[in-house]
Order: structure tokens, then sequence, then C-alpha cells
């Protein structure tokens, strides 16, 4: 349950940010803050979720399990946030949707990836077997 709480505040926070903020981050006519945002994109999130795990103490495959679950929420909340772009993210471009939706799976794609770990005693590759 914890780190669904946690895939949900990180939504949600995230959410809100690019709300009232996005048209300075998601913008055709700057591009260098549009791949400023794709890069910063992924050491925020490692912050966000490898701490959590140490502090978590989780072994290898609890990992990929905690990043499945912090992904989750922000993945079905943003099936919605998708279909009603224009509605909710006022301040951007309803062609800037496809922008979004790529930034969207990056996010989804580090969190996930967060979760594996690489090394001599690799557990999950073990486990899964």
């Amino acid at each position: 349950m914890f780190f669904l709480t946690w895939g949900f505040l990180v939504w949600l926070g995230a959410t809100a940010l690019l709300r009232f903020l996005r048209h300075f981050f998601f913008s055709l006519e700057n591009p260098v803050l549009l791949v400023t945002a794709y890069i910063l994109v992924i050491p925020l999130l490692l912050i966000l979720t490898l701490p959590i795990y140490r502090y978590k103490h989780l072994d290898p495959y609890n990992r990929l399990k905690a990043a499945i679950l912090i992904a989750i929420p922000g993945m079905l909340f943003d099936v919605v946030s998708l279909i009603y772009f224009s509605s909710i993210f006022i301040n951007l471009d309803s062609k800037m949707d496809r922008i979004f939706g790529f930034w969207l799976l990056l996010t989804y794609s580090v969190i996930l990836l967060s979760g594996f770990t690489v090394g001599k005693n690799n557990q999950i590759k073990k486990k899964l077997m």
C-alpha cells in the first residue's frame, strides 16, 4: 500500500505542476526547454524511487514489485488525463498531446527500470526462473 500511495502522490504532484507550469516545459517554440524536460525527468524520478527502495531495505525482486506499484496509479490516472487533455492542461495547445504522451512513456519507463538491479547476485533472475 505504501508504494501505491507514493506513486499516487508523485503523480498528483507532477500533474499539478504540469497543469500550471506546463507551457514552460512543453513548447515547440523553445526546443531547449522541451529537451531539458525530457532529460531532467530521468534523474528526478531516480531521486524519487531509489532512496525509497534503500529506505525500505528491498531486495532486487521486491524493488521490481515496488517499481510496478509506484507506476500503476500514475499510468491509470494519466489515461484519463490524456482523454481530457485539452480540458485538464489548459495552458497547452492540444497539438502537444503526443509530445506529452511521449514524455509520459519515458517517465513510466524510468520508474519501471528503476526496479531492476544489475549485479553478480541477481536475485530477480533466480526468483523468476
